[in-house]
């Protein structure tokens, strides 16, 4: 098990029991059992569906990170293909506003609505778009299935942590959460597998492999039915709704009693108490800045991977390459293509060689992303084991300082293809830590009519600023390569891997919350 902790007692809480009956850090030599034994069969479904949907979630991630590029290749026209990796960035960049914007609204419904019938919404509106994205036939529809996706991921994110977070005993919490968010990357793995069988570069029967992976997309939609039938709302919450309801609003409605404090997905409270204010900007700055760093810089490794083995081709071809053809043999300015024609005899072998090559990145890319996600299921443990034993401060710091790290050696290391078998794992445990403690620590910073509410806006509001992210990553590849790097991207990532002392900054006025129960 990957949290092998125990404890000295069995507490048979049921789902969403408010009471705590001791603190995380009971000391090892005290205890005699391991948390899981405190979950009912009830604990287990909540846990089971909350790991799947978060795994689905990363799983669309994934393939939309190793589709991105051959879609946009695909559905823009020719004349365009010179600014594919600024209308990548301008794809990626919408994907994470629609999570943005889901985040709030779906946040907001699942303090009003309920846990479970948000939860059910959101996991449809992802499956729906996913497939839908593999039907667009232009760059226009392309980015707006990815808008209205990445709302549905945003949403389910905030209320699967609330559900878990509320239902789990409290010295189970944490681990469940680490749980959830470690096997995000087992959703990516599955994602990076599809890519192996289907390579997104290549056609699928007479069908665009990048198509056939958005189409996996809608297996999601199967789990609401194992939703509405296990299911139920958390007892806090349920709580949450009647205190409202007595207080005169409702679950669905702004209670109209003035300054009542019981209204539930209200926006304006976590604004309007200065001890929420507070918290709200840490967290959201907290979450962003490792949401930077993941969405503007690992995730394009793709894009790094690919340029690595052009350079590298390019440097084997550099004495076999003429200008007899009409290509411009500058080798800082081919592309595959380009590079084929002007080193093979005939148009044939250049063809021949642009397929071979193609399946060659893919591979790299497929296996180099997999092995990156592997590294990253045992990283966000990692540091939920950090933060459970030494605080959450404590695991933020390691979570942004293991980031910048692996950011500087990675990008300006990786040069050949085996590169990525040790490189992007040793990048996914770094770059993916952050995301280990954050999901234990939203939870705890709001009480039960505000907990979605809060949490939806910290981790996802924040992205309307990581979606600007990519897009700044894009201006300093553009600004690098005008300077004459020949690989760009390498120092354009380490530039903006500096976020991460932003988060360093942070930590310290974050509130601990280590050992402390779950607010009411």
């Amino acid at each position: 098990m990957i949290f092998p902790f125990v404890s000295t007692s069995r507490n048979a809480l049921q789902p969403g029991n408010a009471a705590i009956s001791r603190s995380e850090t009971t000391p090892l030599e005290a205890v005699s059992t391991p948390w899981w034994s405190e979950l009912s069969r009830a604990h287990w479904w909540v846990l089971i569906v909350a790991v799947l949907g978060w795994l689905f979630d990363a799983m669309d991630q994934r393939l939309f990170i190793l589709a991105r590029t051959p879609a946009l290749r695909d559905l823009l026209p020719a004349s365009a293909a010179g600014q594919l990796p600024a209308f990548a960035g301008w794809a990626t960049g919408l994907f994470i506003a629609g999570w943005a914007t889901g985040g709030l609204l779906f946040g907001l419904l699942g303090d009003r609505w309920g846990r479970v019938r948000t939860m059910t919404l959101t996991i449809l509106v992802y499956s729906l778009f996913t497939g839908l994205s593999g039907l667009a036939r232009s760059w226009p529809e392309f980015a707006a299935y990815r808008l209205l996706c990445g709302m549905g991921i945003g949403g389910e994110y905030a209320v699967g942590v609330a559900l878990v977070a509320e239902t789990m005993p409290a010295r189970a919490r944490p681990f469940a959460l680490g749980l959830v968010q470690a096997f995000s990357s087992v959703g990516a793995i599955i994602g990076s597998g599809l890519s192996l069988l289907v390579g997104p570069q290549t056609t699928f029967g007479q069908t665009a492999g990048w198509r056939v992976l958005f189409w996996f997309g809608v297996i999601p939609s199967l789990l609401v039915v194992l939703i509405r039938m296990r299911v139920k709302e958390p007892t806090r919450w349920l709580r949450a709704r009647e205190l409202a309801r007595s207080v005169g609003g409702s679950s669905t409605e702004v209670s109209p009693v003035p300054g009542s404090e019981m209204r539930l997905g209200d926006l304006r409270a976590i604004f309007g108490d200065p001890t929420l204010r507070r918290r709200t900007w840490v967290g959201m700055t907290l979450g962003m800045v490792g949401q930077v760093g993941l969405w503007s810089i690992g995730l394009f490794t793709p894009e790094l991977v690919r340029g690595s083995l052009l350079a590298q081709r390019q440097s084997e071809l550099a004495g076999v390459v003429t200008g007899d053809k009409g290509v411009n043999v500058s080798m800082t300015g081919l592309d595959l293509e380009r590079l084929a024609r002007a080193s093979a005899a005939t148009e044939t072998e250049a063809v021949r060689r642009v397929t071979a090559w193609k399946r060659q990145d893919d591979s790299y890319v497929g296996w180099g992303t997999l092995l990156q996600d592997v590294g990253s299921f045992f990283g966000a443990p990692l540091c939920t084991l950090v933060a459970v034993r030494r605080g959450r401060r404590q695991a933020f710091a390691l979570a942004y300082l293991m980031a910048l790290a692996s950011v500087w050696f990675t990008f300006g290391w990786l040069s050949r293809g085996p590169d990525v078998y040790w490189m992007l794992p040793l990048l996914g445990f770094c770059t993916c830590g952050i995301f280990g403690v954050i999901i234990v620590y939203l939870p705890e910073l709001y009480p039960t009519r505000l907990r979605t509410t809060g949490t939806g806006f910290c981790y996802n509001i924040a992205r309307y600023i990581t979606a600007t992210g990519p897009l700044a990553l894009g201006k300093l590849t553009l600004l690098f390569g005008g300077l004459g790097y020949a690989m760009p991207i390498r120092p354009a990532a380490m530039s903006l891997a500096l976020v991460y002392l932003a988060g360093l900054a942070v930590v310290p006025f974050a509130e601990e919350t280590r050992g402390q129960p779950l607010p009411e």
